[in-house]
């Protein structure tokens, strides 16, 4: 039984995530073309968001399974692009994939698969790169953050793993509260690593309060990492993702 995939962000008014999701897509379908057999049907890969579209998520994921259909395939396969398990991931997403098969009446069966930050081995070693490749004495990890019971321990493990001290955008602690904590520590090469997949708003807002923060502390330097972003690895850890089952 051969399946379609569909991959399902956060969405962003920013135009820029949208952009970035649809080069990921992209890259995707070239490289999982190369890794099916001859006789294997084409590989099918499409996106959705969760917000900031004109049409809820039940509904691009119906029209997805039905399109589908029309393959002569009966399977869809849902990778959440998400990097913690939140709210998004383990509420909304299931009921947006309920409510899309209850329309579907069961003709397609739509089958969820581990969110993306799961693969903390994976990600821990892509991470590791950039933080090798600028000196800094202490590493931030600083995460969006989920208020949802224990969604926050995949950051608190991976910061472990790096090294580094975890920081939260949206929950505590803050990023302000650990560079000021460090501060005082007596560090003055402190390093901020946004844990986000693409650039956008919020990836601004961060650069900017490191600014303020540099400002702040003038006799500390204060150096701030790219997000994850579209590259191999991250095509690579997709990949595997999706045809692993």
């Amino acid at each position: 039984m051969y399946s379609t995939y569909l991959l399902v962000s956060h969405g962003s008014h920013d135009p820029r995530p949208q952009q970035a999701l649809k080069q990921l897509a992209e890259r995707l379908k070239k490289r999982i073309s190369i890794r099916l057999l001859p006789s294997s049907p084409s590989p099918v890969l499409a996106t959705a968001t969760l917000e900031c579209s004109s049409v809820p998520l039940h509904q691009q994921i119906q029209q997805f399974a039905e399109y589908t259909r029309t393959l002569g395939l009966n399977q869809v396969e849902i990778l959440p692009l998400f990097l913690l398990p939140g709210v998004h991931v383990k509420e909304d997403i299931p009921q947006e994939v309920a409510r899309a098969e209850t329309a579907l009446k069961s003709t397609v069966n739509i089958k969820i698969k581990p969110y993306l930050g799961s693969q903390l081995s994976r990600l821990a070693t892509e991470l590791t790169y950039q933080i090798t490749s600028i000196p800094c004495d202490v590493w931030i990890l600083l995460s969006h953050g989920s208020r949802r019971p224990q969604g926050n321990q995949p950051v608190e493990e991976l910061a472990s793993q790096l090294g580094a001290i975890p920081a939260y955008w949206f929950t505590s602690p803050s990023l302000e509260s650990q560079v000021e904590a460090l501060v005082q520590t007596g560090y003055q090469n402190i390093g901020i690593l946004p844990y986000f997949i693409f650039a956008g708003e919020t990836t601004d807002a961060i650069t900017r309060l490191s600014e303020q923060l540099a400002e702040k502390f003038p006799q500390v330097k204060i150096m701030i990492a790219e997000p994850l972003g579209v590259n191999d690895a991250l095509v690579n850890l997709v990949i595997d993702m999706l045809t692993l089952s």
